[in-house]
């Protein structure tokens, strides 16, 4: 049997929550949630109807509850019929140290565990053992004697302790835990990592997670599908671009790489303005500052722009595991989607994560997307994009300048398809007031994708000339 975290997302990265009957250590470093980590666990077992004990060994109740988010204050006012506490923060300095002694703690949590009909017990601050216990085997003889006392009383706990070093501060806790998890602040991101958990299985790795009003939340580094996933040709929605590609299915990726002016947004704007049209709902999702171009764009669309949902998401300090939750949220009932800019990521740590997952979960739902991805370079490169999107992606798309005759044309190049008999050529395309406009193949010309075009004519004479 599993008891839940009570935390959002946690449960899945446990395989159901906390084992039944266990003890569970939770550590980290200053300020990185642990007492609020345990107040969730406990206020979210009192709303499901339990009865809980919350055990201080260090600060006392009323600073620990004046400290608390209005949210999480306002959750425990409700359940304060369900929800017992044991502060011996303020008892310590009256009774001594002598309260810290196993016997006298096992004493007093038990029989509150039995008065009160206990089935969750949080025990926050292990610190303090060390004012009587002044070596780590007698530390560890002391918590595990409190655990095997808890656990004959059949209730699960969780216990925090300070992280020192990369460990908890004895290093002793995690061998007498049933799980351990580990809470990690950088000053920009939050991260949590189970590390053990005795007879279940987890998710490895860091997730994201946060402090909120009412609770923490989880945003493990793996998106969980639904499974609805059915499986369609698609039109790509641009006149000659679907022939030119071939085969679409719905959960397809298709990458769309260029330098900036290339038209990469009006290109999204058009992917997703047919399913629109069509009643079906679209996410256009853009980290790019060309915000009032794609909303005259979608405003454009007339009756159908109210099926289109345009998010627009500074990409600054945004977690990114908090962000890829955020697009699934918002993606539950679409079936198309533009991630516009994605390459303002590529440089994150997490950024592996972020790509694999996100478009894992859009595949499996059946959300067909476009990715647009800006490289530097105005003419004459042979960068695509990062490797992270270019696995993902099914069709591949590069879009170009080149100069032709004397003027700068836009040019696109398709790099990877499904179909095996997609367009190989060079194409010529042009940005009109209804959109992207596909002008024909570009016969005459060598060299463009490099930067210096040659019509084939003179290639051919230069041969033969050599030749003579």
């Amino acid at each position: 049997m599993k008891v839940s975290t009570g935390i959002r997302n946690l449960d899945r990265v446990m395989d159901g929550g906390f084992v039944e009957r266990s003890f569970n250590l939770v550590y980290g470093g200053g300020g990185t949630g642990k007492t609020l980590f345990t107040m969730n666990f406990l206020i979210s077992g009192a709303e499901s109807g339990k009865n809980v004990l919350y055990v201080t060994l260090e600060e006392t109740w009323e600073d620990i509850t004046r400290k608390l988010p209005p949210g999480i204050k306002e959750r425990l006012n409700a359940v304060s019929k369900r929800f017992h506490y044991l502060d011996f923060g303020s008892m310590r300095p009256v009774l001594g140290r002598e309260i810290l002694k196993s016997d006298v703690l096992q004493e007093a949590i038990s029989s509150s565990v039995v008065v009160n009909n206990v089935s969750l017990v949080g025990i926050d601050g292990i610190a303090p053992l060390t004012l009587y216990y002044d070596d780590d085997r007698r530390i560890r003889n002391a918590i595990f004697d409190l655990s095997q006392s808890l656990k004959s009383y059949g209730v699960t706990t969780v216990f925090t302790s300070e992280e020192i070093e990369g460990r908890s501060r004895y290093g002793v806790e995690e061998f007498v835990s049933d799980s351990v998890i580990r809470l990690i602040y950088t000053g920009r991101s939050r991260r949590l990592q189970v590390l053990k958990t005795r007879g279940s299985g987890f998710i490895g790795g860091l997730h994201g997670f946060e402090i909120t009003n009412d609770g923490l939340q989880v945003y493990p580094r793996v998106m969980f599908s639904e499974g609805k996933r059915e499986i369609r040709a698609e039109a790509i929605g641009i006149s000659k671009l679907d022939t030119m590609i071939g085969e679409v299915y719905s959960g397809d990726v298709i990458l769309l790489a260029g330098p900036p002016g290339t038209g990469k947004y009006l290109f999204g704007v058009q992917f997703i303005k047919n399913v629109c049209s069509s009643g079906k709902r679209a996410l256009f999702v853009s980290f790019e500052d060309n915000l009032p171009n794609i909303k005259r764009r979608l405003m454009e669309m007339g009756e159908a722009s109210k099926n289109c949902k345009l998010v627009h998401l500074d990409p600054g300090d945004m977690d990114l595991y908090k962000l890829m939750w955020e697009i699934r949220d918002r993606a539950r009932d679409v079936s198309r989607m533009v991630i516009h800019g994605i390459n303002v990521f590529s440089e994150r740590e997490e950024y592996s994560d972020f790509v694999h997952s996100l478009f894992s979960y859009t595949r499996n739902e059946g959300i067909s997307t476009l990715v647009t991805y800006t490289i530097p370079n105005i003419i004459g490169t042979n960068v695509i994009a990062d490797k992270h999107v270019v696995n993902v992606a099914n069709h591949i798309v590069k879009l170009l300048f080149a100069e032709i005759n004397g003027e700068l044309k836009r040019v696109l190049v398709i790099l990877k398809a499904q179909s095996p008999n997609h367009e190989r050529g060079l194409v010529e395309y042009r940005l009109g007031k209804r959109g992207v406009i596909i002008v024909g193949k570009i016969e005459e010309m060598e060299g463009i994708m490099s930067g210096t075009p040659t019509k084939q004519m003179e290639i051919q004479k230069r041969v033969q000339k050599f030749f003579k």
